[in-house]
C-alpha cells in the first residue's frame, strides 16, 4: 500500500477540518475540546438520568448555522428562534438535561426545548410545550417548519431556500424522528434517576431517606407519671413512640 506524501496528507487533513460541520457544547463555560461526544454515554440498558445541565459533564452538539446577513427576517425567524434556545441552554439557567439510552433532551420548567439522538445526526428544537419541532438539524442541512410542513431549508452556512421535493421528504422524516425522540424522552422522565435531588433533597421515599445522619431525631422521653386509680386509657395512641405522638 502506497503512503501519501506528508504535504498531501496535511492538505487532506486540512480539507477535512474545513468540511467538518461546526460544533458547540451545551455549556457556555466548556469548550468543544473539553466536552464529550453525545454517544459517549450511549447504553440502552442504563437508567435514564435527569441532571442540572450547568453542573453536568458538557457534551458536544452540532452548532446551528448563522443566518446570512441581509436575509429577510421573516425567512430567518425560525433559525433566529432556535439560536435563542441554543444560547439559553448554553447559559444553563434553569435547564435540566435528560440522558437516556436512545438520546438526549434539554428542558426548562418541565418543557422540552431540544432533543438529540445519540449520534447528533438529528437535533430538534421545540417551542415551550409543543410536541412538534419548529426547527430540525439533520446532518448537513436544517429545516424550518410550520406545523408539519417543511417551509425552509438551510445549509450549514445559513443560506436558505425553499426545499425541493426530495428535501421535503427528508425534512418530513427528520421531523417524524424528532417527535419520536421527544416522546422517548418524555417516557424516560417517568423513571429517571435524579442525582441532584437524591443527593441534596430526597423525597419521602427517595434513596437518601435511610442514609446515616438523615434519620429523624428521636424525642427525649419524659418521666412516666404514676397512674392514678381513676385514670383511663387514651387508646392505641398511648403506646406509640414519643416521636409519633400527635401524628
Amino acid at each position: 500500500m502506497k503512503s501519501l506524501p506528508l504535504v498531501t496528507l496535511a492538505a487532506v487533513l486540512a480539507l477535512g477540518a474545513c468540511n467538518k460541520a461546526p460544533e458547540t457544547t451545551d455549556n457556555a463555560s466548556v469548550n468543544v475540546a473539553d466536552a464529550v461526544d453525545l454517544d459517549n454515554f450511549s447504553d440502552d440498558d442504563a437508567p435514564a438520568v435527569i441532571e442540572d445541565a450547568a453542573g453536568a459533564t458538557a457534551v458536544v452538539v452540532p452548532a446551528l448555522p448563522k443566518a446570512v446577513a441581509g436575509a429577510p427576517a421573516a425567512e430567518t425567524a425560525p433559525l433566529t428562534d432556535a439560536t435563542k434556545i441554543e444560547e439559553e441552554i448554553r447559559e444553563g439557567r434553569g435547564i435540566k438535561r435528560i440522558r437516556h439510552g436512545e438520546g438526549w433532551a434539554w428542558m426548562r420548567d418541565g418543557r422540552i426545548l431540544r432533543t438529540a439522538d445519540d449520534d447528533g445526526e438529528n437535533v430538534a428544537y421545540f417551542r415551550g410545550g409543543a410536541d412538534k419541532p419548529f426547527f430540525v438539524q439533520h446532518g448537513e442541512r436544517s429545516y424550518a417548519y410550520q406545523g408539519d410542513k417543511p417551509v425552509r431549508e438551510f445549509d450549514r452556512d445559513g443560506r436558505g431556500r425553499t426545499p425541493s421535493a426530495e428535501r421535503t421528504r427528508e425534512a418530513t422524516e427528520a421531523a417524524r424522528e424528532a417527535r419520536e425522540q421527544r416522546e422517548r424522552a418524555e417516557r424516560a422522565r417517568e423513571t429517571a434517576v435524579r442525582p441532584d435531588r437524591d443527593r441534596d433533597g430526597p423525597g419521602r421515599d427517595g434513596p437518601g431517606r435511610d442514609r446515616p445522619g438523615r434519620d429523624r431525631p428521636e424525642a427525649t422521653p419524659s418521666p412516666t407519671p404514676t397512674p392514678s386509680p381513676t385514670a383511663t386509657s387514651r387508646g392505641p395512641g398511648r403506646e406509640r413512640p414519643a416521636e409519633w405522638q400527635g401524628k
